[in-house]
């Protein structure tokens, strides 16, 4: 019983640290990231204004998730409409922030519906490698592709332009990346970092197709047909 109590708080507190990172602790790194940049800038007093009403959303933003993941520790709940929808909205938004370019392209193959748990967690992948190209990368466009990896796969890629990073094994692994992998594991697949200094970076998460797919509207299908 204590074990299982053990691994169960410890499932807990990653589980935080986790939601902490991608909720709140990138948010004010970017934060720091643009005032940084903008220190160094020849700026005028409107220009001022501008960075901190960009400030100020920022914090709205920390402050809101906050309250949410105090919300979810009692539970995360699915996101609103579809997956492709939900990754299509989040990019109108990194690209109205960043200034980066991003592409979506959803192959045929690609499932019309997914799991609950698999939206959730293939949406916070993305989030999570679209922050990293934002703060890191110096990217000016990010190409995200949705679709079978092989006969029994899916996979998602996430690649930019930019200046690459170090994928050397024996350097620390950052918390996003860690973030990643437990939701690339939580779904039964993993996740492949690859890129070259000057080259870009190239994310590749894949994952069994069986483990990702909802099954609820064949179900309806068939009981319409009868």
């Amino acid at each position: 019983m204590e074990v299982l109590q053990a691994g169960v708080e410890e499932e807990v507190r990653r589980l935080v640290a986790r939601e902490l990172h991608d909720r709140v602790a990138q948010t004010l790194t970017g934060m720091l990231v643009d005032v940084e940049n903008f220190k160094s800038e020849q700026v005028s007093w409107q220009d001022v204004v501008q960075q901190l009403d960009g400030i100020q959303s920022s914090t709205r933003q920390v402050l809101a998730s906050i309250r949410q993941l105090l919300h979810d520790l009692r539970g995360e709940e699915a996101l609103d409409g579809s997956f492709v929808d939900a990754v299509k909205a989040l990019l109108v938004r990194f690209e109205a922030k960043t200034g980066i370019r991003p592409e979506i392209e959803i192959t045929e193959g690609w499932p019309k519906a997914l799991t609950p748990q698999a939206s959730l967690n293939l949406y916070r992948i993305i989030e999570e490698a679209l922050s990293n190209i934002r703060m890191h990368s110096g990217a000016k466009s990010v190409r995200i592709v949705l679709g079978p990896h092989a006969e029994n796969e899916l996979g998602i890629v996430v690649e930019d332009d930019g200046r690459g990073v170090d994928t050397d094994p024996s350097r620390p692994v950052g918390m996003g990346t860690i973030g990643m992998r437990e939701r690339a594991m939580f779904l039964g697949g993993h996740i492949r970092v690859e890129s070259e200094n000057g080259h870009g970076t190239l994310v590749r998460a894949m994952f069994p197709k069986d483990l990702l797919v909802s099954h609820d509207t064949v179900i309806v299908a068939k009981r319409k047909s009868s």
